[in-house]
């Protein structure tokens, strides 16, 4: 079989050629869903060359159609000679499979970016920018829990730990752990994120599988936080972002600094759901309790208690990314007492951050304005969670392996108006 593809702009033409047999149904499935991975969200097939249709072959044109759906894009067989047309009626799929190339080509294109408001913006990282206004007005209030200071070398314990709901309207991330109580979770203490309802929480202890805590009806998710960060309010703006080229891969600092510079605002909390190149980070491998107090970032202590990735690691996965920037140093600044756990995210940026991501199996998802809870549902929901990370830049010389970078996604961001630090319960 061979596959020639023609981009139409917004159209993707794939002209196929040989037989669309069992043999050749997954080398077809398989450069479908490479199309998507690189940003297709419409493609119609050119039969015209293709000599033989198995059942096996409708089936990945079916799961093809049912695959565009999912994420409101288009799929259908344009062109057909008069035996695959036969074949494709025969099995009464006709309405759902195959469209006229003409028409197609002359009603979509540009005139579907007309559907919502939005404009695009070329940025200095090469990425190409959809900038959706979600809420106008809103605004983030954020409150700082516990003390962050105590992790490096000291331990928790119950006095230090408060139990924090994490309702749709908030975001949040930390060192915490899901359980009734310290007596029954201290012991797994580790990196989590909260965003729309949804939790993701990385135990220590040896078990290394993820956790996850979904709100449903009445249920609200519970973190036993050590310290962290929640937020509350609505997100002002949602940014689509895109490689001008396929070869650019954009770092976390840039992305982080091109969102805040698009939003107008030097101080935001925001939640990324982007595919990765790779992703660089740590996670800790013991919980930071009921241990004798050491420096746990000393050699050779570093090794006990941290998991560093070395090298990019879960590259072309989707990342589910939560946290806080600020542009220029924190304690100088609006920040306030979030502060202490802000870092810079590489040398000369003057951007602070801090971000945790949970990691998820790749999946496409849909194309312009997306909801940011549905988005975030979906993905716990269809998607297999793989792990839940702090985000850092590896800037060591010759050995530090840099920072993450990413292909595409979305960002929603709101600006952070008011900072407190509060007991929660």
């Amino acid at each position: 079989m061979q596959i020639i593809t023609e981009d139409h702009g917004d159209i993707l033409e794939m002209r196929v050629a040989g037989r669309l047999d069992n043999e050749w149904a997954d080398h077809l499935t398989q450069a479908i869903d490479e199309a998507v991975r690189l940003g297709s969200h419409s493609v119609v097939l050119n039969l015209t060359d293709v000599v033989y249709l198995s059942s096996a072959g409708i089936g990945a044109l079916v799961r093809a159609h049912k695959q565009f759906q999912a994420i409101r894009g288009f799929f259908g067989v344009g062109v057909a000679p008069p035996h695959i047309a036969e074949v494709i009626r025969l099995t009464g799929l006709a309405k759902m499979l195959q469209c006229d190339m003409t028409q197609v080509l002359q009603s979509r294109g540009g005139a579907r970016s007309t559907l919502q408001p939005m404009f695009r913006v070329a940025a200095e990282a090469g990425m190409a920018y959809e900038l959706y206004e979600v809420d106008p007005g809103a605004v983030l209030t954020c409150e700082v829990i516990g003390d962050s200071t105590r992790l490096p070398r000291q331990s928790y314990a119950a006095r230090d730990c408060h139990m924090v709901e994490f309702p749709a309207e908030s975001l949040g991330l930390g060192l915490g752990a899901f359980g009734r109580d310290f007596a029954d979770c201290g012991d797994r203490l580790g990196e989590f994120l909260a965003v729309a309802g949804a939790t993701a929480q990385l135990p220590t202890g040896g078990t290394g599988k993820p956790d996850y805590q979904l709100g449903q009806g009445k249920y609200v998710p519970q973190v036993q936080v050590a310290y962290g960060l929640k937020c509350r309010g609505g997100m002002r703006q949602m940014q689509r972002f895109e490689p001008a080229d396929e070869v650019i891969r954009v770092p976390l600092s840039k992305l982080v600094d091109q969102c805040l510079t698009l939003s107008e605002t030097d101080l935001a909390g925001m939640v990324f759901i982007a595919e990765t190149s790779g992703l660089i980070g740590t996670m800790l491998r013991r919980a930071p309790a009921g241990e004798a107090e050491v420096d746990k970032l000393s050699h050779p202590e570093i090794r006990r208690w941290l998991s560093f990735s070395p090298e990019r690691v879960h590259s072309h996965s989707l990342a589910l990314i939560v946290g806080v920037a600020a542009r220029g140093n924190p304690s100088h600044g609006a920040a306030g007492d979030l502060a202490p756990l802000l870092r810079s995210m590489g040398p000369g940026t003057d951007i602070y951050g801090h971000f945790h991501a949970a990691v998820f199996s790749y999946r496409p998802f849909k194309k312009r304005k997306l909801d940011l809870a549905e988005t975030v549902a979906t993905l716990f929901e269809t998607a297999d969670l793989q792990t839940v990370m702090h985000l850092l830049n590896d800037d060591r010389e010759i050995t530090g392996g840099g920072e993450s970078e990413f292909l595409r996604g979305a960002c929603w961001l709101s600006p952070i108006t008011h900072v407190t630090r509060e007991t929660l319960k």
